[in-house]
C-alpha cells in the first residue's frame, strides 16, 4: 500500500476521532455516551497504528518482508 495512502487515511481518522470526542462528550443518554466515546477512541487509535505503519514502526499486514542479508564480506568486482 502507498505511504501516502497510509497517512491521508491516518489523519482522517484522528480527525474524525477527535471531533467525536469533542460531540460524544456531550451526549446525555448514558449508552449513548458510552459508545460513543469507544468508537471515538477506536478511530483515534486506527489512525494512529496507519500514521506507523506509514512511518515504518509497524509493518503492513500482508506485506513481504526482504530478507536480511547476513555479514558477509563485500563483493569487490573482478576482472577489471
Amino acid at each position: 500500500m502507498p505511504r501516502w495512502f497510509l497517512i491521508v487515511n491516518g489523519v482522517a481518522l484522528l480527525v474524525m476521532g477527535a471531533g467525536l470526542l469533542v460531540l460524544r462528550l456531550r451526549e446525555r443518554p448514558l449508552y449513548k455516551h458510552v459508545l460513543g466515546l469507544a468508537w471515538a477512541s477506536l478511530c483515534c487509535a486506527a489512525g494512529v497504528v496507519l500514521l506507523l505503519m506509514a512511518q515504518g514502526y509497524l509493518n503492513q499486514p500482508g506485506a513481504t518482508q526482504p530478507e536480511r542479508p547476513r555479514n558477509l564480506p563485500p563483493e569487490f568486482p573482478q576482472g577489471q
